[in-house]
C-alpha cells in the first residue's frame, strides 16, 4: 500500500483554497489528488498528469467527480494544460516511486524482485531498457551513469565488472544483475538503480521542463511544490526556485520543508523526502 508523505504539511502550505484548480503532474496512484479535490470542492478542480498507461488503467476502477486525467510527461506540462483550457493556481510535483511501479508493474525497478526483467521505463517514450545498457555500452560509459545519476562513488569498479561479467551471461534480469556485481549491499544497489532509472527516463531534464512549464502556465499568486526524495532532484529544484527568485518571478523559503520524527517512524520511506514551495 502507498503512504502518501507530508500530507498535513502540504496542504498547509500550499494553501488551497476551495474553487481552485490544481495540477497534480505526477498522480500515481491519486493520493495526493484525493487531498487536494477534499479542499478545493465543490467547484476546483484537479488535472491529473500521469505517463504509465498501467497505473491509468488501475485508476480508471475509482471515480472521482473533479479529477480530469490526462495521460503524459510532466514535461509536456503547458501542452497538456492548454489541451484541456486548464488554468492552475497550484501545481504538485511528487518525484518519489510509486509502490505500483515497484511492486506490481513487473518491470525491475527494485532490487529485492530478482526475476522481473530488467525494463525500468515509466513509458513507450524511454527508447532503451536498462537491459539494453548494462548489455551493450561500454564500461566508460556505464561508469558515467552510475557516477552522475546515483553519485556511486566505485562507479568504475563496477561498470568493468559488469563488462566482464556479461561476457559470460547477458545480463537480462534483476538476479543477473545482482550477481554479475557479486554483492548485495541496499545502499550500493539502490544508488545503481536510482541511476539506471534516471537516465533511462531522462528524469533530470523532464524535471527542468516541467518546472520551467509550470512557472509559465501558473496564475500570479499560485503555488508550486515539489516533493524530492534524493539530492540531485532537490538540488535543481532548490536552485532553479533560488533563479527565478533571483529574477523577481516570485519567491520561495530558504530551507525545506521535512517529515516529523513521527512519520518517519510509521513510514521510514518519508525519510529523505523534502518539500519545497515557489510561489509566482
Amino acid at each position: 500500500m502507498h503512504i502518501s508523505v507530508l500530507t498535513n504539511e502540504i496542504l498547509e502550505h500550499f494553501n488551497l483554497k476551495p474553487g481552485e484548480n490544481v495540477i497534480d503532474a505526477t498522480l500515481d496512484g491519486g493520493g495526493h489528488s484525493k487531498l487536494f479535490l477534499r479542499v478545493v470542492a465543490p467547484n476546483g478542480k484537479v488535472l491529473g498528469i500521469e505517463q504509465d498507461a498501467g497505473m491509468i488503467k488501475s485508476l480508471k476502477s475509482e471515480h472521482l467527480e473533479n479529477l480530469i486525467v490526462a495521460q503524459g510527461n510532466f514535461r509536456n506540462i503547458v501542452e497538456i494544460a492548454r489541451k484541456h483550457n486548464f488554468n492552475p493556481d497550484a501545481i504538485f510535483f511528487d518525484l518519489g516511486m510509486s509502490t505500483w511501479h515497484i511492486k506490481e508493474s513487473g518491470r525491475g525497478f527494485s532490487f529485492q524482485r530478482l526475476d522481473e526483467p530488467l525494463d525500468m521505463r515509466f513509458s513507450d517514450e524511454a527508447e532503451i531498457t536498462a537491459a539494453e545498457i548494462l548489455n551493450s555500452y561500454t564500461d566508460d560509459k556505464i561508469a558515467e551513469i552510475f557516477k552522475e545519476y546515483g553519485e556511486e562513488k566505485k562507479a568504475r569498479f563496477w561498470a568493468k565488472r559488469i563488462v566482464e561479467k556479461r561476457k559470460l551471461r547477458k545480463i537480462l534480469t534483476v538476479g543477473d544483475l545482482i550477481g554479475a556485481l557479486g554483492m548485495n549491499h541496499p545502499k550500493v544497489l539502490a544508488r545503481i538503480f536510482q541511476s539506471l532509472r534516471i537516465f533511462i527516463n531522462d528524469e533530470l531534464n523532464a524535471l527542468s521542463e516541467g518546472l520551467s512549464g509550470a512557472v509559465e502556465i501558473l496564475n500570479v499568486g499560485g503555488r508550486v511544490a515539489v516533493l524530492s526524495y534524493h539530492s540531485l532532484e532537490d538540488r535543481l529544484v532548490k536552485n532553479f526556485f533560488k533563479g527565478l527568485e533571483k529574477e523577481g518571478k516570485g519567491s520561495t523559503s530558504k530551507k525545506p520543508i521535512v517529515p516529523s520524527i513521527y512519520e518517519v517512524r510509521i513510514n521510514p520511506s518519508a525519510r529523505s523526502a523534502k518539500l519545497r514551495i515557489f510561489i509566482k
